[in-house]
């Protein structure tokens, strides 16, 4: 009995002179209960509190000892309890965990394997798709051409985006909705902006349409390869302008589709192209035609007569 009264006392002993130790510097923009904690942490890395039976001073007295308010041990001690370096028992105070966090929270090296030499498998529609785009040119839409005038095509004056009336907004859905805005939506897009989508086409453009009718993507190339999936069949032909916008190409080839290029001359002759199509040996079932709305891939203004002849003779569904 007398053996263990004295290995108590002498861990006591070992307590008293780690926290001896602690210093904390009130002038450092670190918190003072950051400090206690660190410090206390390193102690019981160090091996200064043995551990298993190592009891530690009350928050009351280690706060008198240290000069500090009791708050500010309680909040050193709870995250030291969190990581597993301390733990309490019931009517007797609170000791050193064992074992430590370090001796079953690290990580075994990870296993080297050899590098197995095949190249991966690539579908050939993947393969079939030319990408002459090298180094940094893979990030100009995202990262745009940096400080001054951006010659990137496809980016938006984002310079003129109204970000504070944005912000502003934004605040208000969030106090409304609030959570509802973090649950799972429809994969078709919110059905809010599918409704105002609906609405805008019935108003401004003479359309018929319901907003189940409406699906939110994530841009043309993405709509473009959905409706490819959805209407074609692989193998089957599409006439493609040439030239025209290298994407639409690269959709339907990866779609499965034969791409068969259109020659534009001084303009489109939709009449003549309709004539020829159905004798056609390629003549497709599905026609997609890529077309501006307001001028052609050189940048020619194009009439009226000839934009609604290409909407509604060169595309059929």
């Amino acid at each position: 009995m007398s053996d263990r009264k004295s290995l108590l006392n002498k861990r006591r002993r070992h307590s008293i002179i780690a926290f001896e130790m602690i210093r904390l510097d009130r002038t450092a923009a670190e918190p003072l209960h950051e400090q206690l904690y660190r410090q206390i942490r390193d102690e019981l890395r160090s091996g200064s509190f043995t551990g298993g039976a190592s009891r530690l001073p009350s928050s009351r007295a280690l706060a008198v000892d240290l000069g500090i308010s009791r708050l500010t041990v309680n909040l050193a001690f709870s995250k030291l309890y969190r990581e597993g370096y301390l733990r309490s028992k019931a009517r007797s105070g609170t000791f050193v965990a064992h074992p430590l966090p370090e001796t079953f929270l690290t990580a075994n090296k990870p296993k080297a394997y050899r590098l197995v030499g095949h190249r991966p498998c690539i579908s050939g529609r993947v393969r079939a798709i030319p990408d002459q785009r090298v180094g940094k040119q893979f990030d100009l839409g995202a990262l745009g051409a940096g400080a001054g005038v951006s010659l990137v095509p496809g980016l938006p004056a984002v310079d003129e985006f109204p970000i504070d009336i944005w912000e502003r907004l934004r605040s208000q859905v969030l106090a409304q909705k609030g959570a509802h805005l973090l649950r799972h939506a429809s994969s078709r897009g919110d059905a809010d902006l599918r409704k105002a989508v609906a609405t805008y086409l019935c108003d401004f453009r003479g359309a018929r349409c319901h907003p189940d009718q409406i699906l939110i993507v994530g841009g043309m190339q993405q709509a473009m390869l959905i409706s490819a999936m959805a209407l074609l069949d692989p193998g089957e032909a599409v006439w493609i302008e040439d030239p025209g916008f290298h994407q639409a190409r690269r959709v339907f080839t990866l779609a499965g589709a034969k791409v068969v290029p259109k020659p534009l001359g001084s303009g489109r002759n939709c009449d003549r192209a309709i004539a020829k199509r159905k004798s056609a040996k390629n003549y497709p079932r599905n026609t997609f035609a890529s077309v501006p709305a307001r001028h052609d891939n050189e940048f020619r203004a194009q009439d009226r007569a000839a934009r609604f002849c290409a909407l509604s003779q060169c595309i059929h569904f």
